[in-house]
């Protein structure tokens, strides 16, 4: 809300209002209203080509007069004691998500998108969820939307593939999760997924000689690395090429003293470090290091210009939330990241939706709302045209969003034979679209 002490708005934590049901009041003759009930990496997806529209069943035909939606959130209502005036952190992610889709529920009931909508509370809670796949609610829906833990994430997809209903999931960032699944929709690109959109996006402008992979002797950052490797491959069509160069990091001190870093340096060529850690400190060290390491170069090599011995950095997408490294840092080595999402604060419609929001509510959105509104908002629609098979169409269906682009395409996950029996099958839907952020101007700016 505006806070007339600096001028500015704030994010409230409070609670502002009753959490509503969505419901419309039925006019006489109407269709059917919207209501409702109010009641978190490493393998991942080859694309396979869309589909044609001679390989849809009869039943895309099938339009029903209004369809059933299902959103099993963690909103933790167990947890809720009516003494705090303060919402309980855990809980504001869904209910954060929840106040984007009530938008985007406005938006489809303007639009004839006639959705019977049942909001579940999962309780953070395997035995919960499990629970609610007993419940009419999930056994009549023509989708379900959520859940947020990964052992939830494995409830609700194992029984929509069972119980033949698609099932999205906005933050499940993996690509291990099921087994030939085609009711499963992974909204939140595979870190296998990042690492092949940032290993086309440098070797777009750098020479293989040029880039450095950079990790600590951890298994989860010699995985990543091994994905940039495994991209740089599948980019050059070859296992048989030189690998990219490797950094691995077993230095323990704070400031990394015992690692070299100026040996990797390219004389005439920009250097291109491709970071693989997640890790805060880390990343400031190392960050300082390079920076420390190109100052010293650069001045033992007069004759060699500062800019002509450029270095560029990519992170990773947990770098646009650090909050301890400087930006001097990020603005002078030129880092890039990855990034499953990215707000334009230039773009109308956000700023829209932010107005909107704040009539609403009181407060500024969060990423969280825009997810919840986006995702609501596109399938919503994608239930109104298709029916209830629409998942057949998601690979003809791109969509430019106000958070991503929905670029949802079938694929592979888990090895299989090059037979013809094989060639159609998949393991799931997942958003293969990457946004590439650099900061430049002391702001991150989407580049693709």
């Amino acid at each position: 809300m505006y806070n007339p002490d600096t001028g500015e708005y704030e994010v409230v934590k409070d609670v502002t209002g009753k959490l509503e049901d969505v419901a419309w009041q039925e006019e006489e003759n109407a269709k059917p209203p919207i209501s409702s009930e109010a009641t978190e990496l490493l393998e991942g997806g080859q694309t396979l080509p869309p589909t044609t529209g001679t390989n849809t069943t009869e039943e895309d035909a099938e339009l029903l007069p209004a369809y059933k939606m299902v959103l099993a959130l963690p909103f933790l209502a167990n947890q809720v004691n009516s003494y705090d005036s303060e919402i309980d952190n855990k809980s504001l992610i869904a209910l954060n998500f929840y106040e984007g889709a009530k938008m985007a529920f406005d938006v489809l009931s303007t639009e004839a998108v006639n959705l019977e909508v049942h909001v579940l509370d999962t309780k953070a809670s395997e035995t919960e969820t499990r629970s609610l796949t007993y419940r009419y609610e999930l056994a009549q829906a023509n989708l379900i939307i959520g859940t947020f833990k990964n052992s939830n994430t494995k409830v609700v997809a194992d029984f929509a593939q069972q119980s033949k209903i698609p099932f999205v999931s906005p933050y499940y960032p993996h690509n291990n999760l099921v087994d030939t699944n085609r009711y499963f929709i992974q909204l939140n690109p595979s870190i296998k997924t990042h690492c092949e959109a940032v290993m086309q996006h440098v070797k777009s402008s750098y020479s293989p000689e040029q880039i450095v992979l950079v990790g600590r002797e951890t298994r989860r950052e010699q995985g990543i690395m091994n994905l940039y490797q495994q991209a740089h491959f599948k980019l050059a069509g070859s296992s048989s090429v030189p690998p990219l160069k490797v950094l691995s990091i077993s230095d323990q001190t704070a400031s990394l003293e015992n690692t070299e870093i100026k040996e990797y340096f390219l004389k005439d060529k920009k250097t291109v470090f491709i970071i693989a850690s997640s890790n805060e400190s880390f990343a400031y060290s190392l960050l300082r290091k390079i920076d420390i390491a190109k100052k010293n170069r650069d001045e033992e090599n007069e004759n060699i210009a500062l800019e002509d011995n450029e270095l560029v950095v990519y992170g990773q997408p947990r770098w646009k939330d650090f909050t301890k490294i400087s930006y001097d840092y990020y603005e002078k080595l030129n880092l890039h990241i990855s990034s499953e999402s990215f707000l334009d604060p230039a773009s109308y419609e956000v700023k829209s939706f932010k107005q909107n929001f704040y009539n609403n509510y009181g407060t500024v959105p969060t990423e969280q709302a825009y997810k919840g509104y986006d995702t609501v908002l596109y399938f919503g629609r994608m239930l109104q045209q298709y029916g209830p098979s629409f998942y057949n169409r998601l690979d003809q269906n791109y969509k430019d969003m106000l958070h991503t682009r929905f670029s949802i395409n079938r694929v592979v996950t888990k090895p299989r034979t090059t037979g013809m029996e094989n060639l159609n099958q998949f393991d799931q839907y997942e958003n293969t679209h990457v946004n590439i952020l650099e900061f430049k101007d002391y702001q991150f700016q989407r580049i693709n």
